[in-house]
């Protein structure tokens, strides 16, 4: 479906792209990896015509329909409702609407042939709106938005209302419920919470068309993808399976790369050895200038590109200090002293626990976490340390607490002025920075390199409860699991906030979930949490209201009902009867989307998308023949 052929891409002196050649088939859900900034983001721009190739072709089919969520908003008409906003995902509706409408009003008077050709092309508008998901749009746009977080009350709300994260979730519903026959997704998990998440990767998991995917989460990857496609050092290698197949096959072919490049230099070596030692001698020289053609058509093997290595992400341990780290008895915080965020919390913290605060966002969770830094003062409730209990705590935003133009060497002696020189320098060469490194400003660092030098900055006064609010933000899939690595491997305690589920699931052994019910502590790590809290909901989830199946007064030409009613008894009865099939298949209907909308995990998403589709085809027939019966009558 989509082919890149000797395709290039040059970005000042970096080539992004050199001379790469790959087919993405239909149909296929494609991993995009590779280190930040190695142009994975630059692929999606050149599949979307956004920016053009330097060199080589790019072909995929016409006509197709894409869909492209980039990592910031783009510009967009912004008037209008949040729904508005999320309905206005096919731009192809709005002249289709328009033209339906027109005919509907221009076939009032026509006649004859004239008719026919309306109604043909009638026809064919409604064919083709259906097609394009016109008619349960809004029913979808609905199950997106809850299922993403909003809350209904909010729909009507006007789209610049909302901060840039959740704008961000609204340009995601209208990339997802477009129906588009390519699917380019840029990060779509950034601005989530973990509830989003999951209901993101339900309802990708049934996506049917062909998906190219760009993530730092490895949960979606590794459940949403069956191929991947790695872009590194300006090359493009496709793999035949998923990310843990990739991961698996880019160590095995690492290793052949380095046994053929090897084998090359080892044969180069000895034929230039061969060459310069018998150069000058009369009797060698027909072996000479054989070793010499050898050597000229030789194929030239590259060294390959050694895969990411973050193994100096190393923890320091942490001092001693006793088996109660914290307590919070009956705590509650508000901001204004009116709303409270979190109220009458309860919590026991002990040596070792590696905890992830989970929740929707805006519930409280960074709150809580400064709250237990110290770094904000509950109105009531007590917060009490353990013995020896010396906290470390990392901030969302602490890049920007690192002076772009100052060394590392400088924040860190700045952070604790009474360690020497030579300490300093052994603690930086640690987490992997050694010799003229230190001297560097801290503006040129990469996200990881940030990461392993704010870790240097909270252990220049040893911690052994750290405390980390979104730590994995700027990093990539492979300093992540770095992370993740090291908070298993820390004899400490961790309580950290973060949105990535591998994450969680790989580095947290306790939950403290923040939601509805308030804080709540779970045992055990994440899938014992969502297996706690999905026997939680089953059990208190009210059953399902009957819907009152009473007809409903229908805005539907009401005068010719009337007037068919009173003309003809049995043709009363008749309409009567579609009132109430139709009011039946409105109730099916709103069922389906509070299904979807749910996030039961439960659920069959794609049989529900199904059947959402196939009760909202039945309705819109039943309410044109409804209204061909009644203007029957009424004539």
């Amino acid at each position: 479906m989509i082919d890149f052929i000797q395709v290039s891409k040059r970005f000042g002196t970096q080539e992004v792209l050199d001379k790469v050649s790959f087919r993405i088939n239909s149909g296929e859900h494609v991993g995009v990896v590779g280190p930040n900034g190695a142009g994975k983001s630059t692929i999606f721009s050149l599949i979307s015509d956004e920016m053009s190739a330097d060199s080589g072709d790019i072909t995929m089919p016409k006509n197709v329909r894409l869909g492209h969520l980039h990592q910031q908003l783009h510009a967009h008409a912004q008037d209008g409702s949040l729904l508005d906003y999320s309905c206005n995902a096919i731009p192809e509706l709005k002249p289709m609407i328009e033209e339906i409408h027109r005919i509907e009003h221009d076939l009032l008077t026509a006649t004859g042939a004239e008719q026919e050709r309306m109604l043909h092309r009638l026809g064919d508008l409604q064919h083709e709106f259906e097609h394009l998901g016109g008619y349960d749009l809004k029913a979808r746009a609905e199950a997106a938005l809850s299922g993403l977080g909003f809350k209904e009350s909010e729909f009507a709300n006007p789209f610049r209302s909302f901060s840039g994260g959740w704008q961000m979730r609204a340009e995601l519903v209208r990339t997802l419920i477009a129906r588009p026959d390519i699917l380019l997704l840029d990060e779509p998990s950034n601005y989530l919470d973990l509830p989003a998440v999951e209901w993101l990767q339900r309802f990708l998991r049934g996506f049917e068309g062909t998906m190219l995917l760009i993530s730092h989460d490895r949960y979606l990857l590794e459940t949403l993808t069956d191929r991947t496609l790695e872009i590194c050092g300006g090359a493009v290698t496709k793999y035949s399976g998923g990310y843990t197949y990739y991961i698996r096959e880019r160590e095995q072919r690492h290793m052949q790369q380095e046994a053929a490049y090897r084998n090359y230099i080892e044969q180069k070596e000895h034929l230039e050895s061969f060459i310069s030692r018998f150069r000058a001698q009369a009797t060698k020289a027909a072996q000479v200038q054989s070793r010499i053609k050898m050597l000229e058509k030789m194929d030239v093997v590259k060294a390959p590109v050694a895969p990411p290595n973050f193994s100096k992400l190393r923890i320091p341990p942490p001092p001693h200090c006793g088996a109660h780290i914290m307590s919070v008895k009956d705590m509650s915080f508000s901001y204004d002293g009116k709303r409270q965020i979190l109220r009458d919390v309860n919590l026991e913290i002990g040596h070792g626990q590696k905890i992830a605060l989970v929740g929707y966002n805006g519930m409280g969770k960074t709150t809580l976490l400064r709250v237990l830094a110290g770094a904000l003062t509950p109105q009531t409730g007590t917060r009490q340390t353990g013995h020896k209990v010396v906290l470390g705590y990392q901030s969302q935003d602490f890049a920007e607490t690192m002076p772009p133009d100052q060394s590392l060497l400088t924040i860190i002696r700045n952070a604790n002025s009474a360690v020497q020189e030579r300490d300093v320098r052994g603690l930086l060469g640690s987490f992997g920075f050694s010799g003229d490194a230190v001297n560097k400003p801290s503006g040129v660092l990469s996200g990881g390199e940030k990461i392993r030098l704010a870790f240097a900055r909270i252990f220049i006064n040893p911690p052994n409860f750290l405390l980390l609010d979104e730590p994995t933000t700027n990093l990539d899939i492979n300093g992540r699991e770095a992370l993740e690595k090291a908070i298993k491997e820390y004899k400490g305690t961790v309580c950290f906030v973060s949105h990535d589920v591998a994450f969680v699931r790989g580095a947290a052994d306790h939950i403290i979930s923040i939601g509805s019910n308030g804080v709540v502590s779970y045992p055990g790590g994440y899938d014992y949490y969502l297996e706690k809290t999905a026997k939680q909901e089953a059990v208190e989830s009210p059953k399902s209201k009957v819907q009152s199946l009473e007809p409903q007064p229908s805005n539907l030409n009401p005068q010719a009902a009337r007037k068919a009613r009173a003309q003809d008894r049995e043709a009363q009865k008749v309409l009567r009867k579609m009132e109430v099939d139709m009011e039946k298949l409105h109730a099916e209907q709103r069922t389906v989307c509070e299904q979807l909308a749910s996030g039961d995990a439960a659920l069959d998403y794609a049989a529900l998308n199904i059947q959402l589709s196939a009760v909202t085809k039945k309705l819109n027939a039943l309410e044109s023949k409804w209204l061909e019966e009644a203007e029957r009558l009424g004539g």
